[in-house]
């Protein structure tokens, strides 16, 4: 018979997985262009490590972990992927950064297995787990708040990611349901925290949603600074124009007068031979 604890958590795998399958879009641009650009693969390294400690802690609980292990298998598929694409198409030197991230990610997993076999007995390392599984979880739901100041600063929802924020408090109220009916106190506390995250981001969404400019009311503003900037041209060029017209004008007057040379003496001549030049021409 089908519990309502596994109805919510395949609800919840459903959520999970459509908001691990959120990057797709800009995927498929980075392999259009063939260039990551300066997309930044650090959260994919970040969830990768979170959901493979949360497959470690679903497989510590054999009874109510399975369908824990089902949807982050499938999230860390996911991000797997994304970070195979990262490393074809990003630079030589962010190849670099991410392969040494996830060099570091298989570490850290590597040592938090080994430690959670070895130190601890099998009663304790759910709770070594756990601990560290909340504490990814509570930090991917704070993610988002990266852009809450900027939207408070600027009164604008222009940058908040508002479908991501809206798919991780869905995701959290689910896992919370789920929780509590299986009373699992670590998977309870970061997703209570994640929805109380969620809510305080939607509620400066939908504060600052009418203060945000309209995409046609930011293209009239486009559009008037044209005409203003075009405006401005054509003066200038109207101004230039009179001045070279007045220019013309004052050139085509001077050129209406004659101009007059007056004699000059010639070095080869004195005075006194002009002199008796002018007394023959007279009869003296």
């Amino acid at each position: 018979m089908v519990t309502t604890n596994v109805v919510v958590g395949i609800l919840g795998n459903i959520i999970s997985i459509l908001t691990f399958t959120s990057p797709i879009a800009q995927f498929r641009q980075i392999v259009k262009k063939k260039s990551a650009e300066n997309y930044n693969g650090t959260p994919y390294v970040a969830t990768l490590l979170s959901c493979s400690l949360w497959i470690l802690y679903g497989l510590l609980d054999p009874k109510d972990g399975l369908l824990i292990v089902t949807v982050n298998a499938a999230g860390a598929t996911m991000q797997a992927v994304y970070l195979v694409l990262l490393l074809i198409y990003s630079s030589k030197e962010k190849r670099v950064q991410y392969f040494g991230f996830v060099i570091l990610d298989i570490v850290f997993f590597g040592m938090v297995l080994a430690f959670t076999l070895v130190a601890f007995q099998e009663g304790s390392r759910r709770t070594f787990t756990g601990v560290l599984c909340a504490t990814f979880t509570l930090m991917m739901y704070a993610s988002p708040l990266a852009t809450l100041r900027t939207t408070i600063k600027t009164k604008s929802v222009e940058y908040m990611p508002i479908l991501l924020v809206l798919s991780l408090f869905l995701n959290g109220c689910v896992w919370l349901t789920f929780a509590l009916l299986v009373k699992d106190i670590y998977v309870i506390v970061p997703n209570a925290l994640g929805i109380l995250l969620g809510s305080v981001q939607v509620i400066v969404y939908i504060i600052y949603y009418n203060s945000t400019p309209k995409a046609s009311e930011l293209d009239k503003g486009c559009f008037d600074k044209q005409i203003e900037t075009r405006g401005i041209d054509i003066q200038h060029l109207n101004v230039k124009s009179t001045v070279a017209r007045t220019e013309k004008r004052t050139l085509t007057r001077l050129d209406a007068f004659q101009v007059i040379r007056s004699p000059s003496l010639s070095p080869k001549r004195s005075t006194t031979d002009q002199q008796r030049d002018d007394d023959i021409e007279h009869g003296l």
